[in-house]
């Protein structure tokens, strides 16, 4: 099955420059399809940047031949044209992989394609909306783009002014230039009287009227919707009429940074168009996570929007160095770091509001430093600046010196959440030995001895190896039975996570594979649906019981290392099978059909570009 963007409505597509955010949206609560721009994020990714009311913004279309009303929500009551085929998604895509997103949907005859992109360097997004017929007949259309704002503070002619915060102001118009007119929109469309009543304190929805010509077999004139933000209102018109000024090349010259971009990329070699697209895309969305500052955050869906967690951020920019992109590692790498608190006991805070940047953690976790010592390594060793050592040693030393100091008398790292966050009191859960964290810990302490080398620290890089053998003796002693590794020393549960210490942190021995991959194969795959589980016997809000891409990419990697080549795809296509229309991933499959977390580059597309670098033996490379 395939999903459309938004039919959950924790799904949005992303849309980002680094200096704003949008998302973007195809279904409504109703599960009614629209094509919509959800929201607007400035100066910062974090849900209190929000620029837009509720509704957000989408398009109204009236068909003069076909005397039909391109209507999503309904609102034209009175007029024909409301009875007979719902509006339906054609298609959704980012342009060639790239930071342009295309929605082709219609009614009847009359088809209606947006594009939407970010312009390079502008606090600025820009939406097309161009009309054609299903049958190739010319006709006439009025365009109606509608955008819900806050409130309304100024009107410059045409342009209106929106204010949310002392440093957040939006300005909005269309090009061609076109009337606005806030208040009712059924009455806005429909020429009815309309009360004009605009407040500083008050939602309003805002219309402007185009109407442009159809011609035989092809597309309209496209007419643009421009909002523009800035940290004053000077700051947003001036962003609104650099926009302006070039809004007919805005496209073009989008997509040709996109590209240039893409060039940073390794060459992967031959893929199939539809793996090549994934590829692109996936690169495409770790960009997109990346923050004017280049601190890599969750993106497309809520409540989760604006924090900076230390694992998926490092997640990320490890991945960008895997793939190539050196410049935006290094400085996602440093950004992310120039975030971290010490707890009470040394280690390091997981979780971060990106506004305030105070910790803001639900559970208590110990891999955080086993992490910090895997991304610094991975993004040293590919870009081979030792000065990231230098830079981040007292980080190194002190996640590793935390990890040798706080193993208790089983060998194994202090109890704690593990990988999952599922675990703790505030669940009903006790903590555990679990393998993950002391996994992660010995893998880390096996880098840390490399660049501790690297800088002739010769009896600490002694000092790590010693710690990292034992963490894996203890697993072997206290968290395998009969081979099969589990998820902790109290509980013979599993725990997918452990099939990355047989793919992309190899530190498990042989003997270990083919029981652990079997037993998870057995107990974690979902009989109905197919997919991995992350977890046996899960205690959370949700109720986790369901596929996860993450975990599923990862088996299909063990799967590919173990050797088992047409097994590992059986998974890897698992995960593509179940994509958007579009090419992104959900972080998880609910039973009943309906993805969660779409948009996340930490797990799910990450996990497109770490398996095929593996399946194309790149994941190691290290030019």
């Amino acid at each position: 099955m395939h999903y459309f963007i938004g039919q959950n409505q924790d799904n949005h597509a992303p849309i980002s420059n680094g200096n704003v955010l949008a998302w973007l949206q195809q279904y409504d609560a109703c599960c009614r399809p629209i094509d919509k721009i959800s929201q607007f994020f400035f100066p910062n990714f974090d849900l209190s940047s929000a620029l837009l009311d509720e509704q957000g913004s989408y398009v109204l279309v009236k068909d003069h031949n076909e005397k039909i009303w391109y209507d999503p929500y309904g609102l034209i009551q009175q007029d024909v044209g409301q009875i007979g085929e719902i509006i339906s998604m054609n298609s959704t895509r980012y342009i060639n992989g790239t930071g342009i997103y295309e929605v082709v949907s219609h009614k009847g005859n009359t088809v209606v394609k947006t594009k939407t992109w970010a312009p390079p360097s502008r606090n600025a997004l820009i939406r097309s909306v161009q009309v054609k017929t299903l049958r190739g007949n010319h006709s006439t259309a009025t365009i109606f783009p509608v955008i819900h704002l806050k409130n309304i503070v100024q009107r410059i002619e045409n342009t209106f002014i929106s204010r949310i915060a002392e440093n957040q102001w939006l300005a909005a118009t269309v090009f061609p230039d076109a009337k606005g007119i806030a208040g009712d929109v059924a009455k806005a469309v429909t020429g009815g009287q309309i009360f004009m009543f605009e407040h500083s304190l008050l939602p309003i929805p805002l219309v402007f009227t185009i109407k442009q010509f159809v011609p035989r077999e092809k597309y309209s004139q496209p007419v643009y919707q421009v909002s523009a933000a800035g940290s004053s209102k000077e700051e947003a018109l001036k962003e609104l009429q650099k926009t302006l000024a070039t809004i007919k090349q805005s496209e073009q010259q989008t997509l040709h940074e996109w590209e240039e971009w893409q060039k940073e990329t390794i060459d992967i070699g031959t893929l199939s168009p539809q793996l090549k697209y994934f590829w692109r895309l996936s690169n495409t969305l770790l960009k997109m996570s990346l923050q004017k500052d280049g601190t890599p955050i969750i993106i497309g869906f809520k409540p989760y929007q604006g924090n900076v967690w230390i694992r998926d951020s490092l997640w990320i920019a490890s991945t960008l160095a895997l793939a190539g992109h050196k410049g935006d590692a290094v400085r996602a790498l440093y950004a992310t770091l120039s975030y971290l608190v010490k707890r009470p006991d040394g280690n390091y805070y997981f979780a971060y509001n990106v506004v305030t940047r105070l910790p803001s953690e639900h559970a208590f976790e110990n891999d955080t430093t086993g992490l910090i010592l895997y991304a610094i390594w991975q993004i040293w060793s590919i870009t081979k600046l030792n000065t990231i050592i230098y830079d981040m040693w007292h980080i190194i030393s002190q996640s590793a010196d935390w990890i040798l100091k706080n193993r208790d008398s089983t060998g194994l790292i202090l109890p704690d959440a593990g990988i999952w966050e599922t675990f703790g009191p505030h669940l009903g859960e006790s903590f555990e030995h679990m393998t993950w964290t002391s996994a992660i810990s010995s893998y880390g302490l096996l880098k840390a001895a490399e660049m501790a080398e690297a800088i002739q620290e010769n009896e600490k890089a002694k000092e790590f190896r010693q710690g990292a053998h034992e963490l894996v003796q203890a697993i072997g002693k206290h968290n395998v039975h009969n081979g099969i590794v589990t998820r902790s020393m109290e509980s013979k549960l599993l725990d997918a996570s452990v099939t990355l210490f047989f793919s992309e942190f190899p530190i498990f021995p042989k003997e270990w594979v083919d029981p652990t991959l079997q037993a998870i194969q057995l107990r974690l795959e979902d009989p109905f649906i197919g997919g991995i589980w992350r977890h046996e016997a899960l205690t959370t809000e949700e109720g986790d019981l369901k596929p996860w891409f993450g975990p599923t990419f990862w088996l299909g990697e063990a799967l590919f290392v173990k050797g088992d080549v047409a097994q590992a795809w059986k998974y890897f296509n698992h995960n593509y099978h179940n994509s958007a229309f579009c090419g992104l991933m959900p972080e998880l499959l609910y039973s009943r059909g309906r993805a969660r977390g779409i948009g996340m580059p930490s797990y799910s597309q990450s996990g497109v570009i770490r398996s095929l670098l593996l399946v194309q033996k790149l994941f190691y490379r290290r030019d």
